[in-house]
């Protein structure tokens, strides 16, 4: 057994010397002690490339989704604008059509938020036939052709996403009279 020899200070109070403490047996290393480590690390960092790899991918699709969201918007907006050019053949005199050619018009509600949608309908106002045009029948080869471009576009702060569709509209004049207004008889 060992003693510790004491020291007194000034007031008398002892304490252990700190020559006399004992030493204590330092651990053995061994010679595979960094073994376990160089296994861990390349799991560790397979781990985490998959981890990343899985999270860049889904964020990718994200985008991807919120791309097509937005171009699919576009399409809508054209389509709409397709239809409102039908109403408007079907309700109006040909000669208000060309009121319609390249006139961007935003499309009711949709400024409501940060996106907002239009179309501009294109056609040449040439190809309008007029009143003496041949007017309706029950045949359906009997009708004028106007090519349409409906160009619809969906602004998202400062991303602008676009879709063009186009259609032939088969079209004869309607015998209502004093108006004879136009009538669409097929799409193609």
């Amino acid at each position: 057994m060992v003693r510790i020899k004491e020291v007194a200070d000034d007031t008398g109070v002892k304490f252990p010397s700190p020559i006399s403490r004992r030493r204590r047996p330092q651990a053995v290393v061994s010679v595979d002690s960094g073994f376990v480590l160089i296994l861990v690390l390349p799991v560790a960092m397979l781990l985490l490339m998959t981890t990343l790899s899985l999270i860049w991918r889904s964020n990718s699709a994200v985008i991807a989704s919120a791309r097509d969201s937005r171009a699919q918007a576009a399409r809508l907006a054209a389509e709409y604008g397709f239809n409102q050019l039908m109403a408007q053949i079907n309700t109006k005199e040909s000669d208000k059509l060309s009121e319609l050619i390249n006139d961007p018009t935003a499309i009711e509600g949709s400024k409501d938020g940060k996106f907002a949608t239009s179309y501009t309908i294109d056609f040449d106002p040439s190809e309008v036939p007029d009143s003496t045009t041949i007017t309706c029948s029950n045949s359906d080869v009997d009708n004028e052709s106007i090519a349409i471009t409906v160009i619809g576009t969906l602004t998202d702060g400062s991303d602008t996403y676009q879709q063009e569709i186009s259609r032939t509209l088969r079209v004869c004049v309607g015998k209502v009279a004093p108006t004879k207004q136009l009538r669409v008889r097929a799409v193609r």
